[in-house]
């Protein structure tokens, strides 16, 4: 019986070694150039801490009007919204992982959550991907 559990124990810890080795091969690295701005049509994750939103262009012409923030994907991703709170136009889609969040901050941004200034933006952005 013994032999049945240590060959099922080495079992698990090859498969658990060969699933990170394909885990590394898949996710890209993070690089330390700064990020390309993003078309509203691209899914790269080019948004860290730090540089948050840094490569969107605050429209001078048009008031800001507040941004929606909500799980795409198992990620959170920040949309522009109108003055009604709707969302409009995709600005990023981070690499904060929502489930990986605090419960209530996981529930909050699974059900959709409102901002209405930048800089409360920038400085939620930088408390999660902290």
């Amino acid at each position: 019986m013994r032999k049945v559990w240590y060959s099922l124990f080495y079992s698990l810890c090859a498969f658990t070694i060969a699933f990170s080795f394909y885990w590394m091969a898949t996710v890209p690295p993070r690089s330390s150039a700064p990020a390309q701005p993003a078309s509203p049509a691209s899914s790269s994750p080019a948004l860290r801490a730090g540089n948050a939103l840094s490569g969107v262009p605050q429209e001078e012409t048009e008031p800001e009007e507040g941004y929606y923030l909500c799980d795409e994907g198992g990620r959170l991703a920040v949309y522009r919204c109108t003055a009604d709170g709707v969302p409009r136009q995709r600005l990023e889609l981070t690499d904060i992982y929502v489930n990986l969040l605090p419960e209530q901050d996981a529930v909050r941004f699974k059900a959709g959550c409102l901002i209405w200034s930048r800089q409360e933006l920038e400085t939620l952005l930088e408390d999660l991907g902290a």
